[in-house]
């Protein structure tokens, strides 16, 4: 049987809800050395009535032999606040093409998929975007993008290379926090880290602490939390910065969460459904440093971005932090421990003081720390600069990786006053969302422009929705990306 081939109908310009004309369907006629017309019934017949999202597949028998075919609507039109551009259904009908037929084969498609070509971003295109997806839906869990599955476009027409780099990036992403716990501490991962930037990155330095290196530097919420671990924990420090001569001086700090599993501590968690996939708690830290490497290879050094990756466990045991403990950050701000289980936030926090005080411009944080705030198809963002936030959410539109902005809860932050500490690290009196996060993290940005990303809603899904299987999503490395890519070049401030 000859190579599968993808065929996406893509409609969403026809006002009536029809399917394409046969016409647009030409070149895979062409060739598998068929009709147009009989291809267009055998693919007619292949799909319901009305338009879905779902792929049909069938089997053409062509005159060279019979030849697979995964056949896709275009996701449909939604209007409503944060529906999914054109792109962003594109990215889904690509993986819903690829899961189809695991990717193999040629892609072609019925509509007006090119799009308008801007080489500035990391998808340049409409192209992209599908193509990123159909690649993207034929890795498999805990392994390494299969180079073999890249696919190709029946005309020829090839992708951009940032495209290319950006989907090995979120790949990276998505294997590691596949990965299971008992092969991926902190140290693993910290290595894993080391490996990336010294194999793919240009123009960046990493350094590995030790926990002892992360005390002498006042992380205290990394050795708490990391404490009741046999595994010690790490922080790891990027750097990724032209020549001081060449431009701005100005640094943007990123902070990513990196539990490597979260028990829950002390306060451990009662959702056996959440317990297993906690192995999934290190993907904003391996989607922090995938995004500076892919940054680096898609752009010129310029302002400096450094990052700081608070790499541990939270486990139990008897040297767990305790709910009442008191610690203490880089800052010298104290936080009293009233839940164990809000451990992200608190190493975040050591990430945000230790960057304001070594002067940041502009600050990001992200993590998986609450149900995201903004569903599934979304991350969350809090910011406390409305201009830096609205450019935050541009950028990740442009990068098919989509943000929602949510206000903090101004005049709300008493919820998280201590008579031991400068404030709690959660509420008492009503269940903790992602506000509570946002709330606790502002504190320790002060005026410095911040965006805090919660993402967890979307680094791992417990069920396919938009197209993704059940698993890591890599979701937010292009944004970020795009973020530090901006900020190099002098256009995010």
């Amino acid at each position: 049987m000859q190579a599968s081939h993808l065929l996406l109908l893509g409609n969403e310009w026809d006002t009536d809800g029809q399917r394409p004309a046969s016409d647009g369907i030409a070149g895979l006629a062409a060739a598998l050395q068929l009709s147009e017309r009989d291809l267009a019934a055998a693919v007619a017949a292949a799909l319901p009535t009305e338009r879905n999202a779902d792929p049909g597949k069938i089997v053409v028998p062509a005159p060279a032999g019979p030849a697979t075919v995964a056949v896709c609507a275009l996701p449909p039109v939604h209007r409503g606040p944060g529906a999914p551009s054109t792109a962003e259904r594109l990215l889904e009908a690509g993986l819903r093409l690829g899961g189809a037929s695991a990717g193999l084969g040629t892609i072609w498609f019925s509509g007006r998929v090119d799009g308008s070509s801007d080489t500035g971003h990391l998808i340049a295109s409409l192209r992209d975007a599908l193509w990123a997806g159909v690649w993207l839906a034929t890795q498999e869990p805990a392994a390494a993008l299969n180079e073999a599955r890249r696919p190709v476009f029946g005309d020829g027409v090839a992708v951009s290379e940032a495209a290319e780099l950006g989907v090995r990036a979120r790949a990276w992403v998505r294997m590691l926090s596949e990965r299971p716990a008992n092969l991926l501490g902190p140290e693993q991962l910290g290595a894993e880290i080391v490996r990336l930037v010294n194999e793919m990155g240009r123009s960046v330095d990493v350094e590995l602490w030790t926990a002892e290196e992360a005390a002498s530097r006042g992380f205290g919420a990394v050795n708490a939390v990391g404490g009741g671990s046999a595994r010690p924990p790490y922080v790891a420090k990027l750097r990724w910065a032209g020549s001081a001569a060449t431009g701005s001086d100005a640094t943007l700090g990123v902070v990513g969460k990196g539990i490597t599993f979260d028990t829950g501590g002390l306060n451990v968690k009662r959702d056996s459904g959440e317990l297993a996939w906690m192995k999934s708690d290190m993907a904003a830290a391996a989607t922090v440093a995938a995004a500076l490497v892919l940054a680096s290879r898609t752009s010129e050094a310029g302002a400096p971005v450094e990052v700081i990756l608070p790499l541990c466990d939270n486990a139990v045991s008897g040297s767990s932090v305790r709910p009442g403990d008191v610690i203490t950050h880089p800052d010298g701000r104290t936080t009293e421990v009233v839940d164990t289980d809000c451990e992200g936030r608190l190493v975040i926090a050591d990430g945000l003081a230790w960057l304001r005080k070594q002067g940041a411009a502009a600050v990001i944080d992200m993590g998986t720390l609450t149900d995201g705030g903004a569903g599934l198809r979304r991350a969350g963002l809090w910011s406390n600069d409305a201009e830096f936030a609205a450019q935050l959410q541009r950028l990740g539109d442009e990068a098919v990786d989509p943000l929602w902005a949510i206000p903090l809860p101004y005049g709300e932050d008493e919820v998280l006053e201590s008579r031991v500490a400068d404030a709690k690290n959660a509420p008492m009196d009503r269940p903790d969302v992602g506000r509570h996060a946002a709330t606790f993290l502002a504190e320790f940005v002060g005026e410095v422009p911040w965006g805090h990303l919660d993402i967890g809603g979307v680094a791992y899904l417990e069920s396919s929705i938009a197209g993704w299987p059940e698993g890591p999503t890599g979701a937010m490395t292009f944004a970020v990306a795009e973020a530090m890519r901006a900020w190099a070049a002098g256009s995010l401030r």
